[in-house]
């Protein structure tokens, strides 16, 4: 972990910003809260924990906010402001008393460099499944999306304990016209930089277009190196059992022995229950249908306007959000060695600053999925760097009161390890091991080691929030989306 430097000084000193945004932003695909009390709280709560601390460790404001000792007072913050009983959305009641979830952080880590660092870094081999490129979506805000291939790879790669990662959705869908050309450019671009062994990709598809999609993917499986499809079953929207839509998709992807499957479930503007659109069941039953694919569920079934605080009841027929996919788990009779992978996308981002929920998700899925089947995404670039998803979750934990009133595996560090890459590494056939080999003097390599040395010498984009940061945001990015 670096400090960054105070650069040049005009005046007074600006007030500091937390190096972990308390409000997440969209991915432009959902809604972003309003900023609530809670929030300013935290704001106000970490800017004061700076003013506290800085000249204790002879740091300027804005230096000790960008050092590891800012990131521990950010994640105590969090702990304090939005923990103790705080769900997001303000719900507690019998949840409160299995106790509070929260990040391990000491008072001491928040002015013993040394210390914060040893616990913010790892030897993780981090693999990101869900990355996207900014080509050819165009900015929606003042800051535009890091939009060459060198500031998406600074940002993604020599910004975060990234190693490897999967660009989601490329090549990009048909009939863009030049938009599809600069996206198939930058792909390019991109690969040439960071050849293969950083940087896999999934291809769009949209099997509503019946037997030219079909053929479509058997033009893209002969001239890109795929790794899986990625599909949108909720516009529309069709099914991924529909046996005149989803299964003769499922069945070319079969022929193709391209037999991963990409889906967005969740994140959607409909109710989040079981039955809606973007519920994650009817992947379940396709995957109980063909135990040879294997299918990635994006977002994990997570909806933002679902309140995770509680625990999954299995006598529940309509259930909400991420519980959607472990109903639909249990009722397929796949367990923790079968095809199904929860994704964390967007998923982990928005509830870090919900302790209880995030506890509660991360301890469905690993009690219903297992350990094994679950799997790292970020939705970066929107939300800048994924730098402050790793370092959080790194020290998230869930807690032994929630372990022993709801039977949630405890967050151990090698389960960290397993959800951080090497799940991912599984699915996708990487060998982490020899992956670190390869990589070990390339240029983003050398890239990281010099901004170690002197971080002015190799700047990264800083944006943190490229998204849609709250409701007013959001509708000018829908009026531009709209056209």
């Amino acid at each position: 972990m670096h400090i960054m430097s105070a650069g040049k000084k005009s005046g007074i000193e600006a007030p500091p910003e937390s190096p972990i945004a308390f409000r997440a932003c969209s991915n432009g695909e959902f809604c972003p809260k309003p900023e609530t009390a809670l929030d300013r709280t935290a704001r106000q709560a970490f800017f004061s924990q700076v003013e506290a601390r800085h000249r204790r460790l002879g740091l300027s404001r804005r230096q000790f906010a960008e050092s590891a000792c800012g990131v521990m007072a950010a994640l105590f913050v969090i702990n304090q402001v939005y923990g103790c009983g705080n769900a997001r959305r303000g719900s507690g009641g019998a949840q409160a008393h299995a106790g509070s979830a929260g990040y391990g952080v000491d008072p001491t880590m928040m002015e013993d460099l040394d210390l914060a660092c040893e616990a913010l870094t790892g030897p993780d081999f981090v693999m990101d499944v869900q990355v996207h490129p900014a080509t050819p979506l165009n900015p929606w805000r003042n800051a535009p999306l890091p939009s060459t291939a060198e500031d998406f790879i600074r940002t993604l790669f020599v910004d975060s304990d990234t190693t490897v990662a999967c660009l989601s959705g490329v090549p990009g869908a048909r009939d863009l016209g030049r938009d599809n050309v600069e996206a198939s450019d930058y792909l390019q671009e991109l690969t040439d930089k960071l050849g293969k062994r950083r940087l896999i990709y999934h291809a769009n598809i949209d099997p509503t277009r019946g037997a030219s999609e079909l053929a479509y993917m058997q033009e893209l499986a002969g001239t890109y190196d795929l790794s899986a499809w990625k599909v949108y079953p909720h516009v529309g929207p069709w099914r991924l059992d529909d046996p005149l839509v989803g299964l003769p998709f499922l069945e070319q992807a079969r022929q193709l022995n391209v037999k991963l499957i990409a889906a967005h479930r969740g994140i959607a503007a409909d109710s989040g229950l079981f039955d809606a659109p973007s519920s994650p069941v009817d992947l379940t039953r396709a995957a109980a249908q063909m135990p040879d694919v294997k299918f990635l569920v994006y977002h994990s079934g997570w909806q933002s306007n679902i309140d995770e605080n509680h625990a999954f009841d299995p006598q529940n027929t309509n259930p909400g959000g991420v519980d959607r996919l472990i109903k639909g788990v249990l009722d397929a009779g796949i367990g923790s060695t079968g095809n199904v992978y929860a994704e964390l996308g967007s998923t982990w981002r928005n509830l870090m600053t919900s302790p209880n929920e995030a506890a509660h998700v991360l301890g469905k899925l690993l009690k219903h999925l297992g350990e094994d089947r679950i799997i790292w995404g970020t939705d970066s670039v929107f939300t800048g760097s994924p730098q402050e998803q790793i370092q959080a979750f790194r020290l998230f934990e869930i807690p032994i009161p929630f372990q022993e009133l709801y039977g949630y595996p405890a967050l151990t560090s090698a389960v960290k390890a397993k959800i951080l890459g090497l799940n991912g590494a599984a699915l996708y056939g990487i060998d982490p091991e020899a992956m670190r080999c390869a990589i070990k003097n390339d240029f983003v390599e050398r890239l990281k080691l010099a901004r170690r040395e002197d971080p002015e010498s190799v700047p990264v984009p800083g944006e943190k929030r490229y998204g849609p940061k709250d409701p007013e945001e959001y509708r000018r990015f829908l009026r531009w989306e709209r056209g």
